[in-house]
C-alpha cells in the first residue's frame, strides 16, 4: 500500500471489482481493513462513480499475511534475494517476449528457489 492506503477509485475500483470477482484477496482485505467509505465522483454521471476506501494499513497487511499463511500448498518463505536467475529471450520462438523469466532466486547463503 503506498503512504495514502486507500483502495479503489475511479481508475482502480475497476480492476478490485475484476480481482474479487475471480476471488481475490484485495476487495476481502478492503472490507475487513476499511475506515472510510465513499463513491468518488457521485454528482457525475454514473460511468465516471468510482467507489473507494480508505484502509489501516496494519489491518490490511495482517489480513493479507494471515491469508497467505493459512492457503493451502503454498509455501511462503521469508527472506533477502540476492539474485534473480533469468531465462534470456528466444526470438526463434513462436509468441517470444522482449523480455526474460525468472525462473528462480539466489538467496543468502547460497540456497536457490526454484519454480
Amino acid at each position: 500500500l503506498s503512504c495514502n492506503p486507500s483502495l479503489g477509485g475511479v481508475g482502480k475500483g475497476q480492476l478490485v471489482k475484476e480481482v474479487d470477482a475471480l476471488d481475490g484477496l484485495c476487495g476481502r482485505a478492503g472490507d475487513w481493513a476499511g475506515i472510510h467509505f465513499s463513491i468518488l465522483n457521485r454528482r457525475k454521471g454514473p460511468a465516471v462513480w468510482g467507489p473507494r476506501a480508505q484502509l489501516d494499513r496494519q489491518r490490511y497487511r495482517d489480513f493479507i499475511q494471515s491469508e497467505l499463511l493459512s492457503t493451502p500448498r503454498l509455501t511462503v518463505v521469508e527472506g533477502s534475494v540476492e539474485e534473480l536467475l533469468v531465462t534470456e529471450p528466444n526470438p526463434e520462438e513462436p509468441g517470444h517476449h522482449r523480455w526474460e523469466s525468472v525462473w528462480s532466486a539466489k538467496r543468502e547463503k547460497r540456497h536457490y528457489l526454484a519454480h
